[in-house]
Parts: C-alpha cells; structure tokens; sequence
C-alpha cells in the first residue's frame, strides 16, 4: 500500500567510490549550481525543466501505485509527494492553493527565477505523475513565490493571454471560475 505521506528516505544516494549519485530508482543524477542553471536560454531552461518535473512525477507515480493510484488518492498525498520530491530535486518549497476547481501551485525560494524552467517542472510533473497532460502557466511573483495555474493547454494558454494584458492572479482565477460555471 503505498504511503500518505512522502518519506525521503533513500530518496539520493551517493556513492563515493564510483563517484555516482543516483536516484530512489537507480537513475543517475548530477548536482549542479543554479547559477550555471540561469546561464542558458529559457528554451534550454524548459527542457531541463521537463526532464527533472519527468523524473519527480515518475517517483511520485511509483510511490503512488501508478498513475491510476495517483488519480484515486487525496489530493493533499498526491501534492505531499510532489512538493518532496521538487524540494528534493532543489526546485524550491512547493504548496498548493484551491481556487474552486482551479489548481494552483506556489512555489517558494524556488531555486531558478526563470518562469519557463519552474512552470515546465510543474507540469511534467503532474503529467508524468498522473499519466495526463498537464500545462503550467505563470500567474506571477511576490516576494520569494511564485505561483502557477496547473490545467490543461488551452485554459493555461488562455491564462497566458490574460496574464499578458496585465491582470493579476485573483482576477484571472474569477474569470476562469466564471467560464467554468
């Protein structure tokens, strides 16, 4: 039976004799500065960020019972899981806010300030997690967070748009509980 609650236990491991660090599941790892991180383009940035939110939703998913397990536990577990294995990962600190039926994600102190790098972390991995395509969207930063609405591609385009013209996060989640009524 899988866990309600995320225990990081074994969750990296070092081995100094073969100069490795791997994963719960064997998957090598690397450590690098976020500082090298904020070298590259957004583009690369998304990318490395998909293969991260990937492998975090892949070791949520296994720890879950699969995706399906995933989909049938509380959402509470499912975001417990997540915000381990992104704290883990270095990401920054991860919580959720309900807005009605709209998810969005905070992430404080997270470790790169680019939005496409956060925001493709986010969605790969709830995809992966979940075995659904999820987007991110980036609803802005105060102070240390940032959030991010989490929804499928056309309502995270729509946000995208909204957040374009200006509007802030709350009135964007109104519009979007309005639309969904």
């Amino acid at each position: 039976m899988a866990s309600s609650s995320f225990d990081p236990t074994g969750a990296v491991r070092f081995d100094l004799r073969s100069g490795s660090a791997s994963d719960s599941r064997g998957e090598r790892l690397v450590l690098v500065p976020s500082a090298a991180l904020d070298l590259l383009s957004s583009e690369a940035l998304g990318k490395i960020g998909e293969h991260i939110g990937r492998s975090c939703g892949a070791r949520v998913a296994a720890q879950l019972g699969g995706d399906s397990g995933v989909r049938a536990a509380e959402v509470e577990t499912v975001i417990s899981h997540l915000a381990g294995e992104l704290a883990i990962a270095g990401v920054g600190a991860v919580h959720v806010e309900r807005w009605g039926r709209a998810l969005l994600v905070v992430v404080s102190n997270p470790s790169i300030s680019d939005d496409a790098f956060v925001g493709a972390v986010l969605g790969a991995a709830l995809s992966a997690a979940s075995g659904r395509e999820v987007t991110a969207a980036a609803l802005g930063r105060e102070g240390g967070e940032a959030r991010y609405f989490l929804g499928s591609s056309a309502t995270s385009e729509r946000v995208r748009g909204l957040v374009g013209e200006g509007k802030g996060y709350a009135e964007i989640v109104a519009s979007l509980q309005g639309a969904t009524s």
